[in-house]
C-alpha cells in the first residue's frame, strides 16, 4: 500500500511538474481601437444585424437591434482603419412571427464602408426607409462624437434628430411636461441634425417637441422624460439619469413606427435617452 501510494505520489508531481513547464502564456497587444455604437431609426420594417464582414478579430457585432434601439453593449472596439460594414435583416425580429428565412436574414439592407480613426467615438444611426420610394432612402448616417467633460455637479446632454418623415421640429427642454411653453425653444432641429452638447444641474429634465414655430405638440403633449437613475454605492456603480451628476447622454428623436411593417409599433414620434458616458464609477475596479 505505502509502495502505490510512493508510485502515486511520484506520478501526480512529474505530471504538476510537467503543465507547469509547459504552460506559456503569449502577450498580445490590441490594436488601435476607435469605439462604435449602432442606432436602429429605420420605422418601416423589423430588427437590424450589424456586422464587420472583413474581420472577426476586434469587430463585434450588433445583432437583434430593434427599431428605436441601440446595439448591445453601447459603444464597443473596433479596430481602428478603413472597415467593412453591412447591415442584415435579423433571422428572428422580436413580437413578430416571422420564420426564419435564408432569402429574408441575407438580404444587405447597408453595404459600406467607414475609415475609424483610433481612439475616436462613433455613432452610427441607421436611418431612412427600407422601402422603395420613400423620400430618404436607408443609409448609415456616421456621428463623430465630441464627448464633453464630465463633472460631478451637472448633467450634459444633446438632441440627434433621426426622424426623416417628421422631419424639423423645435425642442423645449424643461422640468416638467405640464407648465405651458413659452419663449424660445432650446434647439430646432432639422432631420439629420445635432444640438451641441448642453449642461443642467441635476434635475428633472423633459423633452418636448413642438412644430417648428408652433407650440403645436409633436408626440406626446407631456413630452418625454429622462429617468431620474441610481446614485452610486460602494457595492454598486451609478446609472445615468438627470439625477445623477455626471451623466453624459444622447436623446434622439425618432419617427413613429410605419403601420403594418414588423418594426416595433409606436404610434407617434418620441425620444428615447442613451447613455454616453456613466457617471463615475464608486465601487472598486
Amino acid at each position: 500500500m505505502r509502495f502505490q501510494r510512493l508510485i502515486f505520489a511520484v506520478i501526480l508531481a512529474c505530471g504538476v511538474s510537467a503543465c507547469a513547464k509547459d504552460v506559456t502564456g503569449v502577450t498580445n497587444t490590441p490594436p488601435p481601437l476607435a469605439y462604435v455604437r449602432y442606432i436602429n431609426a429605420v420605422s418601416d420594417t423589423f430588427d437590424m444585424d450589424f456586422r464587420a464582414v472583413d474581420q472577426v478579430s476586434y469587430s463585434p457585432p450588433f445583432l437583434n437591434t430593434l427599431f428605436r434601439g441601440i446595439g448591445e453593449g453601447n459603444y464597443q472596439g473596433y479596430q481602428a482603419g478603413s472597415r467593412h460594414i453591412r447591415i442584415f435583416l435579423d433571422p428572428a425580429p422580436a413580437n413578430t412571427s416571422v420564420p426564419v428565412d435564408p432569402a429574408v436574414v441575407s438580404t444587405i439592407m447597408v453595404d459600406t464602408t467607414v475609415a475609424f480613426a483610433a481612439g475616436t467615438y462613433y455613432t452610427l444611426v441607421h436611418v431612412g426607409s427600407a422601402r422603395a420610394g420613400a423620400a430618404v432612402k436607408e443609409k448609415l448616417w456616421i456621428i463623430t462624437d465630441a464627448l464633453p467633460t464630465q463633472t460631478a455637479t451637472t448633467v450634459a446632454y444633446r438632441i440627434i434628430n433621426a426622424a426623416p418623415v417628421q422631419g424639423a421640429v423645435d425642442v423645449y427642454v424643461r422640468g416638467d411636461g405640464t407648465t405651458a411653453l413659452s419663449g424660445t425653444p432650446t434647439a430646432s432641429l432639422a432631420f439629420q441634425s445635432a444640438s451641441s452638447y448642453l449642461t443642467q444641474s441635476p434635475g428633472a429634465l423633459v423633452i418636448r417637441l413642438t412644430a417648428p414655430g408652433t407650440l403645436t405638440a409633436v408626440g406626446a403633449a407631456a413630452g418625454y422624460t429622462l429617468q431620474a437613475g441610481t446614485a452610486g454605492t460602494t457595492l454598486a456603480d451609478p446609472i445615468f439619469g438627470s439625477a445623477q451628476g455626471g451623466s453624459v447622454l444622447t436623446a434622439f428623436i425618432f419617427d413613429a413606427s410605419v403601420v403594418g411593417s414588423k418594426a416595433v409599433q409606436f404610434a407617434t414620434p418620441g425620444v428615447v435617452y442613451f447613455p454616453d458616458r456613466q457617471p463615475a464609477r464608486t465601487t472598486s475596479p
